[in-house]
């Protein structure tokens, strides 16, 4: 799913950390940034301002249920 807005950081990282399951940030590019690893997390908060690259990148939940935890800030497009 992609992210549809991140008008801040530490909501997300909250909510992501309230995930029972893994999370992560698949660019476009090709990387895949786990979210709960303290160093995607720094690499994450360094691209965030970049809002280009945001929303081409998607972001996919180990576990069905964290999809929920996040759907404030995901959309299904």
């Amino acid at each position: 799913m992609k992210l549809k807005r991140l008008n801040t950081y530490l909501d997300f990282m909250t909510a992501v950390q309230d995930c029972e399951g893994e999370v992560y940030f698949n660019s476009a590019e090709g990387d895949h940034l786990n979210l709960k690893s303290t160093f995607c997390k720094y690499l994450f908060a360094s691209v965030c301002g970049d809002k280009e690259f945001l929303t081409q990148g998607e972001i996919v939940c180990s576990k069905d249920a964290d999809y929920q935890r996040l759907r404030s800030f995901l959309t299904e497009q």
